[in-house]
């Protein structure tokens, strides 16, 4: 996997980055959790999608609470679509990366954070020899829809990463 830049990191993007990397060594998300998907099931999509959250970036509930490997999959799948999560080529921090059905955040040119027998850990995943396959994507919001309450639109703002509340 290439590691060149291209220029489109934001606050949320570091920030991504940043909290991904304050959780390493949590046992937080181990198989004998409840959260997300539940007890004894893996908990990859919950870390990375709590992790966006917390970043301001959306992630869809069903991304974070699906039972494994359908979620996890999606993540994988260039031909899935994940609103506000655009397929790249150039992986940077903040950006998802995930091979084999695994999902990790990206924090350098050459680590990632997601959980590894139910730790929070910082390795190379996504970029190890013969992951070249693995499917980078970034947030990209551009003004998605993310939740409807009655006659009130919850959205991103494309420039600021704001969350707006409208109608």
């Amino acid at each position: 996997v290439s590691t060149q830049s291209t220029g489109s990191e934001t606050p949320v993007h570091r920030n991504i980055a940043k909290i991904a990397k304050l959780k390493v060594g949590s046992l937080d998300y181990g198989l004998g959790k409840e959260k997300g998907p539940g007890a004894g099931l893996p908990k990859h999509n919950t870390f990375v999608g709590e992790v966006c959250l917390s970043a301001g970036a959306y992630v869809s509930r069903r991304m974070i609470n699906e039972i494994p490997p359908q979620c996890t999959g999606d993540w994988s799948d260039r031909g899935t679509t994940i609103p506000g999560w655009n397929v790249v080529v150039y992986p940077q921090p903040g950006d998802i990366i995930a091979y084999n059905g695994v999902p990790a955040v990206v924090t350098s040119s050459n680590t990632s954070v997601t959980v590894v027998d139910g730790i929070v850990r910082e390795t190379n995943w996504g970029f190890r020899l013969g992951h070249e396959n693995a499917v980078v994507r970034r947030f990209m919001p551009k003004n998605i829809q993310v939740n409807v309450v009655g006659p009130k639109r919850v959205r991103f703002s494309q420039r600021s990463g704001d969350t707006v509340t409208t109608g």
